[in-house]
């Protein structure tokens, strides 16, 4: 089994990062992360991919491209940013523009292997969840994830309780794992 991360936190201690671990740590097979640290550049609407097959732009997204067309599982881990996902998260999802592209303007078929998703957020306010769901939603909905198998993972009131300690959300990363670990038995 192949899971790819998106980890949208620019903190690489915070309470994001310690459920994409919890979560990590009870997975099986191949885990892959990215995050603000690789280099990957946001789109910048330069309109290549949609007259191309492909992003104009050449970095680490490549190997993500390719890594997107045979995993089995994609989870999106963000904490909130005025009620959404991050900005850098944001960047970093931006880039399957030109998959949407591909399909949308060119009338092509990428091939990518449809994918179960887990949506991870992190916030300090349990009532702004919503925006920030729908929007990693969105960006799954590019990626070939079965919206129907999206498995959910909160932790929203770190102001208190950091997620390392928020028990009922590092039991949610267990379950989860655990959901995942059963289909590819």
């Amino acid at each position: 089994m192949q899971t790819l991360i998106f980890n949208g936190s620019p903190k690489t201690n915070g309470d994001t990062v310690a459920l994409i671990n919890e979560f990590r740590s009870h997975v099986k097979g191949e885990v892959r992360v990215i995050s603000f640290q690789n280099n990957i550049s946001p789109c910048v609407d330069c309109r290549y991919c949609w007259e191309h097959i492909g992003c104009a732009i050449k970095d680490e997204m490549q190997d993500v491209y390719e890594y997107l067309k045979t995993c089995d599982n994609i989870v999106i881990a963000s904490p909130i940013w005025f009620s959404s996902i991050s900005g850098p998260l944001l960047n970093l999802t931006s880039r399957a523009q030109s998959l949407f592209a591909a399909t949308y303007f060119q009338k092509e078929q990428i091939l990518l292997k449809e994918k179960k998703g887990v949506v991870i957020i992190v916030g300090a306010q349990p009532e702004t969840i919503d925006i920030p769901t729908q929007t990693a939603l969105a960006i799954m909905k590019h990626l070939n994830v079965n919206r129907l198998s999206v498995q959910k993972i909160y932790s929203v009131d770190t102001n208190n309780l950091p997620a390392a300690q928020d028990e009922k959300a590092l039991k949610r990363c267990r379950e989860v794992a655990d959901l995942l670990n059963q289909d590819c038995v």
